[in-house]
């Protein structure tokens, strides 16, 4: 078994052995594992959903340099995957769903961007970019010399200012998502400072940055932002329980009340909000994780990849989530792989690469190569050494 899994690891550019524990992967590196099953039964179709959605863009060629090969072998794929510009590199047919039903294909020829946006929500897709309303505000969040227990030798500096959107971008394993969770008291620092309004903040537990109005939309919703078996009121009540007892007995009546506030602030599609939160979609579900943390007034908000496996139409509604709460005043750091969305969607981009901020780009920065030098390391001279 061993000696047969290997190569199709190496196949596949992984960075691990064919014995390691799955529990001890990342995200990207189960990924690798789920194709490397489907590679190994040597399958007439295969069928790929959001295959890439947990990949570095090396991660993602090497992928599509496979499908190419798969097809030359006579192998048919189905490519599920809201990464537009990916099915532009590798498909040869486009068919789009709406509400359940097909709304349209697409030849090879006629496989464009816009196109297929309009398949998908039935109309042109506004532009990505929404400038702040306001001028940006003072800052809110400072990072002195932080370290994180992934990279303890690297110190990270910066902050973040109300009515701002931070794109936080790099490479997977670049300590994106390890910085976020020691911000949020996940993860124990082991040196440096962070502090809120001028106030040293002192990170011990989630608690600690809950009181201070930090609050994180992890990585995987599924796994640590939401209760899939419970429902949609109990998820979105479950930070804050205090503010719904009465003699230590929770007012249901009062957690309904405000879960259908959120909920219809929030456009969660649900039959009701007793609905179990494991049955809606990727974008429901990331709606109820926001809206659990909107009622509770943040200051500070933490969004780890906050449109993996969602749709497009969903992800625009994210998006203009995201830009009403910097909007209100919110300073916002916005983690993600998606170089079309961190540039799409950012005020500032700060890029990490091995643990520390590699870089720093303004607006009238922004480009894919620019930010694709940082996260490999290339830095310029905004760049800060470990």
């Amino acid at each position: 078994m061993m000696s047969r899994t290997r190569p199709l690891l190496e196949r596949l550019g992984a960075d691990f052995e064919p014995d390691t524990p799955v529990e001890a992967l990342s995200l990207a590196q189960r990924q690798l594992v789920e194709i490397a099953k489907a590679l190994s039964l040597g399958a007439e179709i295969v069928i790929m959903d959001e295959p890439t959605s947990s990949l570095t863009l090396t991660e993602t060629n090497r992928l599509l340099g496979i499908i190419a090969e798969l097809k030359a072998a006579g192998v048919s794929i189905i490519f599920i995957t809201h990464r537009l510009n990916e099915i532009e590199q590798c498909a040869d047919r486009v068919v789009a769903l709406r509400d359940g039903a097909v709304v349209g294909t697409l030849q090879r020829g006629e496989i464009e961007h816009d196109r297929m946006i309009r398949l998908m929500i039935g109309r042109d897709l506004k532009a990505l970019y929404t400038p702040p309303a306001q001028a940006v505000g003072k800052e809110i969040l400072v990072s002195k010399d932080l370290r994180t227990a992934t990279y303890p030798d690297c110190a990270v500096n910066f902050s973040l200012r109300r009515g701002e959107i931070v794109g936080l971008a790099g490479l997977v394993g670049s300590g994106r998502s390890e910085l976020a969770r020691t911000i949020f008291g996940i993860d124990q620092p082991v040196g440096g400072s962070v502090s809120v309004e001028g106030r040293p903040l002192s990170i011990h537990s989630p608690r600690d940055a809950i009181a201070r109005g930090i609050y994180l939309i992890p990585e995987d919703r599924k796994r640590s932002g939401l209760i899939l078996e419970d429902d949609i009121t109990s998820n979105i009540s479950l930070p804050n329980l205090g503010q719904y007892a009465v003699a230590w007995l929770l007012d249901r009546g009062r957690e309904e009340e405000t879960a259908r506030q959120q909920s219809g602030r929030l456009n969660v599609r649900a039959a009701s909000v007793s609905s179990v939160v494991g049955t809606l979609s990727g974008g429901n579900q990331q709606k109820v994780v926001l809206a659990k943390w909107l009622a509770m007034s943040p200051n500070v908000m933490l969004f780890d990849e906050p449109t993996r496996g969602i749709d497009v139409g969903a992800k625009s509604e994210i998006y203009g989530l995201i830009r009403a709460l910097s909007d209100a005043g919110v300073a916002v750091l916005m983690i993600s792989s998606d170089m079309e969305e961190v540039i799409g969607v950012s005020d500032r981009i700060l890029v990490m690469h091995e643990g520390r901020i590699s870089g720093e780009l303004a607006r009238d920065q922004f480009s894919e190569h620019q930010v694709m030098l940082l996260a490999v390391g290339k830095t310029t001279n905004s760049g800060l050494p470990c």
